[in-house]
């Protein structure tokens, strides 16, 4: 039996209950929060689009180097490799899950086509299709067994069993959403990459179920900083998964708990947004600068300030230039800047990136 059809036989721990209340005082606030940034909701969510795409690449093993990194997610240049195509998907995928997530639903097909979608140009067709039921020992065949379900037929029947369950409104939507996670990976349902789209489908489930905090803050980010902790507790979890007995509490915790976290990252930002419209720009551009390296590039400011006009950020360069506080190394877009006065401190290469490590 999976675990959605156990999930009545789950009494939720006190300490989960204490972890919904505070959740939900942040979900009550999702369109105040939103309504505050509305002005600049894209360039926001862009940013938070380039990090988890970055890091779920990471999460999922492709093997890119962090100079195409930058040059793949930032400047959307042409793959040359497999890997680079699949994470050229990935972004799009993230794109439009940003801006049509409200509209989602379930069915084999669509998670078929995710599947295809995230894939494209990566590898063979017959990679993306259904998975081969395992055969039972021909003893146990008879004229009243002998049909089999296909794994489409065994994902439909999961899918209707998620739906049954969210019908019910008895269980709080990302206990579901993690039930289902599990099911699914259980389940194999594809021949391949059925992990990678696991994380993707959870990742659509939690933002339709108004996790609108990872709209503006990184949620693959916080899974892979956390992986080595997630990978024990979903092989805990799985312990005899096949006899029904499967525990998932410690997983929702885990998830309940980036969550959370998330929230707080974005009141963080709302103030610091509040705070960067009242500053006067040009400064807050220079303190910016203070933190980079001591050669640095329009396109790192342009990562920490994804609201603030690229005039705003040429005239404040010109003037640092003129108050001989940096000199210009080249010409044109890709032009580098170089400091004349010490660096306070010099991040790594996906602070750079905006990455946020």
């Amino acid at each position: 039996m999976t675990c959605l059809d156990n999930i009545s036989y789950n009494k939720i721990p006190n300490d989960i209950i204490m972890r919904y209340l505070d959740l939900y005082q942040f979900i009550g606030r999702n369109d105040t929060m939103l309504k505050i940034i509305e002005d600049d909701y894209e360039a926001l969510t862009a940013a938070t689009i380039r990090t988890d795409s970055y890091f779920f690449a990471q999460l999922i093993g492709l093997k890119i180097s962090e100079s195409r990194y930058k040059q793949l997610i930032v400047r959307d240049v042409k793959p040359k490799t497999n890997d680079e195509a699949v994470l050229r998907n990935i972004k799009r995928a993230f794109q439009k899950i940003h801006g049509e997530t409200d509209s989602f639903t379930l069915f084999s097909r669509e998670i078929q086509d995710l599947l295809k979608f995230l894939y494209k140009d990566a590898g063979t067709d017959t990679d993306l299709n259904f998975a081969k039921t395992v055969k039972k020992p021909k003893a146990s065949i008879n004229l009243l067994s002998s049909g089999k379900k296909t794994k489409r037929d065994e994902l439909e029947s999961l899918i209707q069993s998620y739906e049954n369950t969210k019908k019910k409104n008895q269980y709080e939507a990302s206990f579901i959403n993690i039930n289902f996670y599990l099911d699914f990976i259980q389940l194999e349902p594809f021949k391949k990459h059925n992990d990678t789209l696991a994380h993707m489908l959870h990742y659509i489930l939690l933002i339709h179920d108004d996790f609108k905090a990872f709209h503006l803050s990184s949620f693959f980010e916080k899974l892979y900083k956390r992986r080595e902790v997630f990978e024990k507790l979903f092989k805990d979890a799985s312990h005899n998964y096949k006899e029904g007995l499967a525990d998932t509490h410690d997983l929702h915790r885990f998830i309940l708990d980036i969550a959370l976290e998330s929230y707080r990252d974005i009141s963080e930002i709302l103030r610091n947004y509040t705070f960067d419209q009242q500053l006067n720009k040009s400064d807050y551009i220079e303190n910016t600068i203070n933190r980079l390296p001591e050669v640095f590039t329009k396109e790192m400011i342009r990562n920490e300030h994804p609201t603030i006009s690229e005039s705003t950020i040429n005239r404040t360069l010109k003037r640092l230039r003129d108050d001989k506080k940096i000199r210009p190394l080249g010409k044109g877009r890709s032009a580098k800047w170089m400091k004349l006065y010490p660096t306070q401190k010099k991040p790594s290469l996906n602070e750079q990136l905006n990455l946020k490590l």
